[in-house]
């Protein structure tokens, strides 16, 4: 009886994770769809593409090459991770670049880069509740200087966007 029991509350904890991790999911892209966008979509997507790459290697080499940490075995909550890796942290980053692009001051870029990175160690920290990544040689200040890594690299993508941008301004106004 103990087991059935058990088996329950494991797959109530499971389905409960991979339902939160949808629903932000979800939220998030509808978000990011209706928000103002400050950068065309070529730029969007080369943040997104290049943070995503960023962090699929940088996890996979952390926790299967390193062992810094552990993924999670079961299959319902690795679909969490991937949506933590693969869609949510390059999303936010995303948002991030275009707050980052649209403020005035260095108050407004600094607020967007700690709201961004508030965001994304909240969804780290959700993760290690879940227990989809398990700590080993690793800790949560390791966590913020990653995901500040992160968002630098958004800023740094988006200053050489910009200034591809203004080399070919440039060659066109010769011709």
């Amino acid at each position: 009886m103990d087991k059935v029991r058990s088996v329950k509350l494991l797959f109530k904890d499971v389905f409960m994770a991979l339902s939160i991790y949808i629903t932000i999911t979800i939220l998030l892209l509808h978000f990011a769809y209706h928000m103002q966008k400050t950068l065309n979509f070529l730029q969007n997507a080369l943040v997104f593409m290049v943070v995503a790459i960023i962090t699929r290697q940088c996890v996979t080499i952390f926790a299967l090459e390193w062992h810094l940490f552990k993924m999670t075995e079961d299959h319902w909550l690795f679909i969490c991770l991937i949506l933590c890796r693969d869609v949510l942290t390059p999303m936010v980053t995303v948002l991030f670049a275009n707050y980052y692009v649209r403020a005035k001051s260095q108050f407004y870029k600094i607020a967007a880069f700690l709201i961004s990175l508030v965001i994304m160690l909240a969804m780290h920290e959700l993760a290690v509740q879940f227990h989809i990544l398990t700590y080993v040689k690793w800790n949560f200040f390791y966590t913020i200087l990653l995901n500040a890594g992160f968002l630098l690299s958004a800023a740094g993508v988006l200053k050489l966007v910009s200034f591809i941008q203004k080399l070919e301004n440039r060659q066109n106004e010769s011709l």
